[in-house]
């Protein structure tokens, strides 16, 4: 469903998207950029993609039943395994009902977790 919306941005992206995927993208949204430092916003892939020093550090998108946040990361996903209050990880994906948006806690626990793997890259080169 939502893999299949054509957007230019992210925010032509959150306003196709059909509710109540939509509301619980925004809200994730909200969450992810209150929590990411000088986020940068695209649609990459055709999903919102945040970028972190120019490296995509999640992503958002929805299916039939549920929303995901893309963590683009899969040592990232293997270390959060079995630890999460929410949602539940397939692969380096954490899906979420849009009844239950993910709290700011878990983003921040995440997006910290990733932005420790991006500096780490970064300042290994």
């Amino acid at each position: 469903m939502a893999r299949g919306i054509e957007a230019a941005t992210v925010d032509e992206y959150l306003e196709k998207m059909p509710e109540p995927f939509g509301a619980a993208l925004r809200l994730v949204r909200e969450r992810l950029v209150a929590a990411i430092p000088d986020v940068d916003q695209v649609i990459s892939y055709r999903v919102p993609i945040f970028k972190y020093r120019g490296k995509g550090l999640v992503g958002l998108s929805a299916a039939s039943k549920e929303c995901s946040l893309l963590l683009m990361s899969p040592p990232a996903a293997k270390a959060l395994a079995g630890s999460l209050d929410e949602g539940s990880l397939s692969g380096a994906t954490l899906h979420f009902d849009p009844a239950r948006p993910l709290s700011e806690s878990t983003i921040r626990r995440i997006v910290d977790l990733r932005i420790a793997e991006v500096d780490a890259a970064l300042a290994a080169r």
